[in-house]
């Protein structure tokens, strides 16, 4: 490590399987961008790891570092790793992400060069196959919901997926709302100014507010598409645990909305995501039909268990 180059410090919050952490491990000990990483923190979301797991970390303990966190949530597993690293960047990332034996942290710490009021940047998420993953995305607000309504997003995704596997898809860096949570690259002193990530929010929507509150105080946050890095994302999930993890992300929406815009627009915000979510169930149930898709059928449950989640919102 050079004397001006920045201490990287890894953290990856652990919770669910032990073969996820271990791959993660592994991907990134193999990685020609290891030499830039300082430390790598292993935050365990209460009793994630078992001690047969925990011993074998231990003995890593010259490259790894284990911090407990009772509270269990991400937020909270963020900032109790941040407040353990000695970094100058915060490479955050879920436990269920593998590294890509290409150039990747290096690429995105340039980028920070190029404007240095840039604190947040992501990569492009792929799913193990190599296909298209959403990566960033806007804000929560009646605008979202609105296109969800008419189901811009959907469209927007499709087009996405196929230029993507064609390779059209365009590879220019650019500034979104928010990256996803599940690897983002944090400027220490962005991460301190902005106060880390707010535990109030247990498992989903940390990633959006910390990027909202980062922009309020005039940082700024990037995605590079050139830089592409594995997340399974429910690659193994079941229906339910998918249909699970929808509303708990809508409620997460809900609450943002809330907080950020009112009371008023977090009511029609419910009532435009349950007519969104009914036009899904209707459109998805039919082409499961027609095609006898069991990806289409999945989506299709999802819509229902959001529809149904919305209903009791409104009610």
């Amino acid at each position: 490590m050079t004397k001006n180059q920045e201490k990287v410090s890894v953290i990856v919050v652990h919770y669910g399987s032990p073969r996820l952490l271990w791959n993660f491990l592994a991907s990134v000990e193999h990685h020609p961008d290891k030499r830039l990483v300082e430390e790598v923190i292993v935050v365990n979301n209460e009793l994630a790891l078992d001690k047969e797991n925990r011993v074998k970390l231990e003995k890593k303990r010259h490259s790894i570092k284990i911090v407990d966190n009772p509270q269990k949530g991400y937020a909270s597993g963020v900032n109790r790793g941040a407040l353990a690293a000695k970094g100058d960047i915060l490479v955050i990332a879920n436990n269920d992400i593998e590294w890509q034996p290409e150039p990747l942290v290096k690429p995105l710490i340039d980028y920070f060069r190029r404007d240095s009021r840039i604190g947040i940047i992501g990569p492009q998420l792929i799913y193990p196959n190599g296909s298209w993953q959403r990566s960033y995305g806007r804000f929560p607000s009646l605008k979202e919901a609105i296109v969800s309504l008419l189901m811009l997003d959907s469209m927007w995704n499709m087009i996405n997926i196929i230029t993507f596997r064609l390779n059209f898809s365009i590879k220019k860096p650019k500034f979104v709302d928010y990256v996803d949570g599940a690897f983002m690259v944090i400027k220490r002193s962005c991460f301190d100014e902005v106060g880390g990530f707010d535990e109030s929010y247990t498992f989903y929507g940390e990633d959006v507010d910390f990027c909202w509150r980062a922009w309020k105080r005039g940082w700024k946050v990037a995605f590079n598409p050139n830089v592409r890095i594995i997340h399974l994302r429910g690659a193994s999930s079941t229906a339910l645990a998918l249909q699970d993890y929808a509303i708990r992300l809508f409620l997460a929406k809900k609450r943002f909305v809330q907080v950020n815009f009112g009371e008023e627009q977090a009511k029609w915000y419910v009532r435009l995501m349950h007519v969104a979510a009914l036009e899904r169930y209707v459109l998805y149930s039919l082409v499961a039909k027609l095609t006898n898709s069991v990806l289409w059928h999945r989506r299709a449950l999802r819509a229902r268990a959001l529809y149904k989640a919305f209903a009791d919102e409104i009610d």
